[in-house]
């Protein structure tokens, strides 16, 4: 007798979901079991959806009725988080008890100093928190931590964390002294480069791409060295996160290594560089980039 195969569903509660996420016309996507965003179609014919392509867009309507009518397509729906909008989401990872519903103190102070829509993840040990917080104009990440002020989606379950119909709340200087206190400036060494005159001026580059720095390092034989996040992580060993660095010698020379079986050998300044440059230069992902964070 052959097994049949039951995909994961994501719960979805659309009562708790605030009116302002479900207002825009199209917003909207569906998801898999592993979160990578699909076109939200009324048939359950499954193509890829992205963050950063609107036609791949639908209402909320649409990918409620997607989502609850066609269960072996769709795990979940998903919100994109749009360019022009001034919303924020705050992905708090792995600070919930999904047995006892205890947080972690450090999520409860954040959620606390947040006060606005939250709710627990699909994972039901993680917690989404939705602001609208102008001045938060790029991405940081970290482990446990991930702040997305455009260019993402967050899979929406409905789950209110707090109270039911809780709306989205202006934030801007609580989430901007909760980014400054996680994400601390590293000093950047910016003495004169003595070298050739064409070189790429790494932090800035690497800033402009979204990529998380975690900490300034020296290993010895480079004038600069940075740990930060591997664009691949997703693809690494439980989203590890750590063993990446990129870095810069006297002579301008740039280097990517990632330590992660997926990485190592294969990718290095070259591919790490085709990744970003669409987001440095056009302020959005490769299209061949499949799947979402």
């Amino acid at each position: 007798m052959t097994d049949t195969y039951t995909p994961t569903r994501f719960a979805h509660h659309p009562e708790n979901v605030p009116e302002e996420l479900k207002a825009d016309p199209a917003s909207w996507v569906c998801c898999d079991e592993d979160k990578v965003p699909l076109v939200a179609t009324l048939s359950g014919a499954v193509y890829a959806a992205s963050s950063t392509d609107p036609n791949t867009w639908r209402s909320y309507e649409d990918a409620y009725i997607a989502w609850l009518e066609n269960e072996w397509s769709f795990a979940g729906v998903g919100r994109v988080i749009q360019t022009e909008e001034d919303l924020v989401g705050v992905d708090l990872d792995k600070c919930l008890d999904p047995e006892s519903g205890e947080l972690t103190p450090w999520a409860t102070q954040v959620i606390e100093r947040l006060d606005s829509y939250d709710e627990v993840s699909p994972s039901r040990t993680g917690v989404k928190v939705w602001v609208r917080a102008p001045s938060i104009t790029r991405a940081h990440v970290k482990p446990g931590l991930e702040v997305y002020p455009r260019g993402r989606y967050f899979t929406v379950t409905g789950l209110a964390l707090s109270e039911a119909g809780k709306t989205i709340a202006n934030r801007d200087e609580e989430l901007a002294q909760i980014v400054a206190e996680e994400f601390p400036r590293v000093d950047r060494n910016r003495t004169p480069y003595e070298g050739p005159r064409r070189v790429l001026d790494l932090i800035d580059y690497i800033e402009k791409a979204n990529v998380a720095i975690f900490a300034e390092r020296s290993d010895g034989t480079a004038e600069r060295v940075y740990n930060i996040r591997c664009p691949w992580a997703e693809e690494h060993t439980d989203g590890d996160e750590s063993g990446t660095r990129v870095g810069q010698y006297s002579d301008g020379a740039l280097f990517f290594r990632c330590e992660h079986a997926h990485c190592r050998g294969v990718r290095e300044w070259r591919q790490f560089r085709a990744e970003c440059d669409p987001i440095v230069h056009l302020g959005r992902a490769r299209r061949a980039k499949g799947r979402l964070r």
